[in-house]
């Protein structure tokens, strides 16, 4: 009887905790980001102009989202999502913090799994590789199955 309990309250649990989170990894400069970030939040815009933000987690290979973070992004009202956080760096100068936004489509919480790469243009080869490509300090990409890669300028 013991048995029959726990495996029903361990198949309710593994249920129950699947579907919350996204299958994410995320590289800041060709470097796997393990403890680096803070501050990640997923910032939601709606058709009438309202905004959200909502804290998420991050472990390698994992996005930490909660059910309403779920429920925003399904919504027909939400317009634009945006996923922010600060990366921390500790370099000659000391302690540097670089701040992205990056845009995300509804379709991309529906893949199997999501590369996020960053590249910070305060790291002088990746400025010639791609500022070319844009007039922000940084660029991102996000691979994904039979998606698209990033063009260098040179």
């Amino acid at each position: 009887m013991k048995f029959k309990l726990t495996f029903l309250l361990l198949v309710g649990i593994i249920i129950n905790g699947f579907g919350q989170n996204l299958n994410m990894v995320i590289e800041v400069n060709e470097r796997l980001v393990t403890s680096e970030i803070s501050g990640a939040y997923l910032n939601f815009e709606n058709m009438d102009g309202t905004k959200s933000r909502n804290l998420v987690g991050y472990h390698p290979g994992e996005l930490i989202l909660q059910p309403e973070d779920w429920e925003k992004i399904n919504s027909d009202l939400t317009k634009n999502i945006t996923l922010t956080f600060d990366y921390n760096t500790f370099k000659r100068n000391g302690h540097q913090i670089g701040n992205f936004g990056i845009e995300m489509k509804k379709q991309d919480f529906e893949r199997r799994y999501l590369i996020l790469r960053v590249y910070d243009f305060r790291e002088r080869k990746f400025k010639k590789r791609y500022s070319c490509l844009t007039d922000k300090d940084f660029i991102a990409e996000l691979n994904f199955p039979q998606g698209g890669i990033l063009v260098r300028c040179r």
